[in-house]
């Protein structure tokens, strides 16, 4: 069948990311035999549905793939949706191809099918991984079946050795623009943090590529695009330990001048590990703090302590690694003395950055809308496409501008629920100069910054 995959997400902050599970089941769909051809609206701005009618135009399909990547940005409390633009793309399709059948799919689409099916009228949706689901849907299409309108599957990863299709990107485009490509080494997530999706997404059983094949894929991006900036997007890079470990002395062993960066939870980090992440050219982690409280830790079911927290962001520091810190202000059991003890133990640390979202997106079925649910404080019906926050009562009157304040005071802290001219300021300048890779690794340490002498103008303020 004649097939156009549609990358509907356009947002670009901090940086705009590869849309790998769109490229996956494309290529999974082509493998299967089918004529695919792709549609990224990331780059094209107001001009995306022009060139989306193009694109279907042009390669007249009979079944459209719309790939819903976020349902909102997750930023209190401002929270932008994309469904607006997820209608308008629909809009477009329908009228350029009101044949063509219309499958929706994406992580957006999996945290809410039903709701997604309902709003945007699709012919189809698939719920699970689409690697799998997608190839059986169109089989099934073509031999003039019956078909679900909504299509589960539990499979999480079907092909752990194909790559994907990145012949149907400008990949120097993101390079250009993003600084780096995305690679996923692994899916699943073993922890039981309350909030998150991820066990619902991918499941709680990691299945992970074999570490040759991972490090083929990032040695074929260098050679081909001059990809020297690599950007793991797995929940957790350092669960498990065995498998983190392996893909690094994997890595280290081709002696590419390749540098990376990841996500890494405090929790179960080793010096081993660290030393050999750092040795195969890692030259960032994001630490997955959320809190640096007992109180807030245990709330969030986070997993690990502060001493962890402490110990990893020392080892990492020791071994060369820049360090982010990634916060969730407001959660379950915050109070202003847990949330000042938070920042302090953080600035303590010295993170070459923060960023800290306030209050936390509900999502259906997790840990906390069900405690919530049982003490009366939300209707789990009323959790849906419209974002609905949890932020503790004891913080939620003063909390934004508290946050002000701290953007005035601390230039390497960042609050994605307030409008921050600076994000967009660095990125242009960078990207604009050729910079690879996150662009708070090219932030010093907070404390390590110049500080203004009593009656001397400071050139840090703005």
């Amino acid at each position: 069948m004649r097939v156009l995959m549609v990358a509907a997400n356009q947002e670009q902050t901090p940086d705009p990311v590869v849309p790998l599970g769109c490229l996956l089941v494309a290529e999974a769909a082509r493998r299967a035999g089918h004529a695919v051809s792709l549609y990224d609206a990331c780059f094209d701005g107001e001009q995306f549905p022009a060139r989306l009618a193009a694109a279907i135009t042009q390669h007249n399909p009979e079944v459209i793939g719309l790939s819903l990547r976020n349902v909102d940005d997750v930023a209190w409390p401002t929270a932008h949706s994309y469904l607006d633009h997820y209608r308008r793309c629909v809009e477009v399709i329908r009228a350029t191809a009101p044949t063509a059948r219309l499958v929706l799919g994406g992580s957006a689409f999996n945290l809410f099918p039903e709701q997604f099916l309902a709003t945007l009228g699709a012919d189809h949706g698939i719920h699970g991984a689409g690697e799998h689901a997608f190839p059986a849907l169109l089989s099934a299409l073509a031999a003039g079946e019956t078909v679900p309108r909504l299509m589960r599957t539990s499979e999480i990863m079907p092909d752990v050795l194909m790559p994907p299709a990145w012949d149907l990107i400008d990949v120097q485009t993101y390079l250009r623009l993003g600084g780096s490509i995305n690679l996923q080494t692994k899916r699943g997530c073993s922890l039981a943090c309350t909030y998150c999706t991820y066990p619902s997404l991918e499941g709680r059983q990691v299945l992970a590529r074999p570490s040759a094949v991972a490090v083929d894929q990032i040695e074929h991006a260098w050679r081909t695009w001059g990809a020297d900036h690599v950007f793991i997007v797995d929940n957790v890079f350092n669960r498990p330990a065995a498998t983190a470990l392996e893909f690094c002395h994997t890595l280290a062993a081709r002696r590419l001048p390749v540098r990376w960066s990841a996500y890494v939870n405090p929790g179960g980090l080793t010096q081993e590990l660290v030393e050999a992440m750092a040795a195969s050219g890692c030259s960032g982690v994001d630490l997955g703090v959320d809190a640096a409280h007992p109180t807030t830790l245990r709330a969030l079911r986070k997993g690990f302590t502060v001493e962890n927290l402490r110990f990893a962001a020392n080892a990492f520091r020791a071994a060369q690694v820049k360090v982010a810190a990634s916060l969730i202000l407001g959660g379950p059991a915050e109070t202003w003395e847990t949330l000042h003890a938070t920042v302090a133990e953080i600035e303590a640390l010295e993170p070459n950055a923060v960023f800290a979202l306030m209050g936390v997106r509900l999502y259906p079925g997790t840990p906390l809308v069900q405690q919530l649910a049982a003490e009366g404080a939300v209707d789990p019906a009323s959790i849906g496409l419209t974002p609905v926050f949890y932020v503790a009562e004891a913080v939620r009157d003063g909390l934004v501008e508290w946050a002000q304040k701290q953007i005035q005071r601390k230039r390497s802290w960042f609050f994605p629920g307030l409008r921050d001219p600076r994000l967009e300021v660095v990125r242009a300048w960078a990207r604009a100069g050729g910079t690879r890779g996150p662009l708070w690794e090219l932030s010093p340490p907070e404390a390590k910054r110049p500080r203004a002498r009593s009656g001397v103008a400071s050139q840090e303020k703005t």
